[in-house]
């Protein structure tokens, strides 16, 4: 188990810092070039959006906002010219209902990302560091190393699952929080409900423990792999979720974040004091929140086109990992700033990342239409 520490002037200077051996921040190597987003620590398509045959770089929902949400938001809009409080308030009241919590626990923002950038002040703004497993998403892990936080990164293991016990020994008295995204992104590797649920019972003990459920709509049995149940029992849990994925509306800007209720005002004392998610997107969501049919319906076109998408990239000598999303990630080939301008010259947009010392692509799981269109295009680009 090998930890890096990322702090400020490391973050700011990772471009400089992988030439000399570091694990850091993936695409580092190329850092300023053309497609790599020194935010965000990865490569991405440059591009417009114009002309695209098939955009699937940014884990989208090609099938959402569901029906029901869309009626819900356009009947909301006639209010648009009035603060969404009351509905807010009813959003979370819903939310806590079905979660077996109290409102106080529930806190909203728009989108899930909103909730890891109030996680990233709150507890960055104690110092110290938050830990991680290395590739994740790194919008809260920014957000602290952007206020002179560290980063303890663990990194992923030669399953590119997260390595628990690694994170759990790494863990010092300068910890502060554990972020743990499951299924994670970029990896898509999943940690069983059993072990993750241990991990987070011994953990919270010394500190909290973060669990971005983003993707596990996704998985067969989204109940077993949530820990929303050891808030029930007490622990220092925070879990975060998104209406964003399977929902399909990560035009509207809705996630939510659930902990206890004291843990819950120190996050949420880092929110915009008006509240950021809009009265139709909050009817959206209250719509979205209970249509089983059309989570169903996603879950199933998801799998489909993702199995397809498995066996075209194993038939063309890829290796891709498993996913549990609907996005996956596979090795490869060339170089990522190359692969991405050879890829949008074929209409397709992806992402790439460096770590473990090997490229990857990841591709957002769209219509069974586009990953035929993605796999066309894999064809060409590596014929050339």
């Amino acid at each position: 188990m090998k930890t890096i520490k990322l702090n400020r002037r490391n973050w700011l200077k990772s471009g400089l810092m992988l030439g000399a051996g570091a694990v850091l921040s993936p695409g580092s190597l190329l850092a300023g070039t053309t497609g790599y987003n020194r935010f965000t620590g990865e490569y991405e398509f440059s591009g417009e959006a114009k002309g695209l045959k098939a955009k699937l770089n940014a884990n989208e929902n090609p099938y959402g906002p569901s029906p029901r949400a869309l009626e819900a938001f356009r009947a909301a809009a006639v209010e648009g010219n009035l603060y969404p409080f009351a509905y807010a308030k009813e959003v979370k009241a819903i939310i806590a209902k079905e979660e077996g919590v109290q409102p106080e626990q529930v806190f909203l923002g728009s989108g899930s990302s909103e909730i890891l950038t109030m996680t990233g002040l709150a507890f960055g703004a104690a110092k110290g560091a938050l830990m991680s497993a290395f590739p994740t998403f790194k919008t809260m892990l920014d957000t602290a190393v952007g206020i002179g936080c560290d980063w303890q990164q663990v990194p992923v293991d030669n399953e590119l699952k997260h390595d628990l016990p690694g994170m759990e020994q790494a863990i010092n008295s300068a910890t502060r929080l554990v972020y743990v995204c499951n299924p994670n992104n970029p990896t898509g590797t999943v940690v069983d409900g059993a072990g993750l649920r241990s991990f987070c019972k011994e953990v919270s003990a010394r500190v909290p423990v973060f669990i971005d459920e983003a993707y596990t709509d996704f998985m067969d049995d989204p109940v077993a792999v949530s820990m929303i149940d050891l808030l029930h029992q007490g622990h220092n849990i925070i879990i975060a979720r998104t209406f964003s994925k399977i929902h399909g509306m990560a035009g509207l800007r809705i996630g939510y974040g659930i902990a206890q209720p004291e843990t819950a005002k120190r996050i949420t004392a880092y929110a915009t004091r008006l509240i950021t998610v809009s009265g139709p997107s909050l009817h959206a969501a209250m719509a979205s929140y209970t249509d089983e049919d059309f989570k169903m319906m996603v879950k199933e076109k998801n799998r489909a086109a993702r199995d397809y998408t498995f066996a075209a990239l194993q038939e063309l000598g890829f290796a891709p990992v498993p996913s549990n999303t609907s996005f996956m990630i596979f090795p490869i080939r060339m170089e990522p700033e190359t692969y991405l301008q050879k890829m949008q010259a074929q209409g397709v947009a992806v992402r790439a990342w460096v770590f473990a010392n090997r490229n990857w692509c990841r591709v957002s799981i769209g219509t069974l239409a586009e990953m035929q269109t993605f796999i066309g295009a894999l064809k060409v680009v590596h014929k050339s």
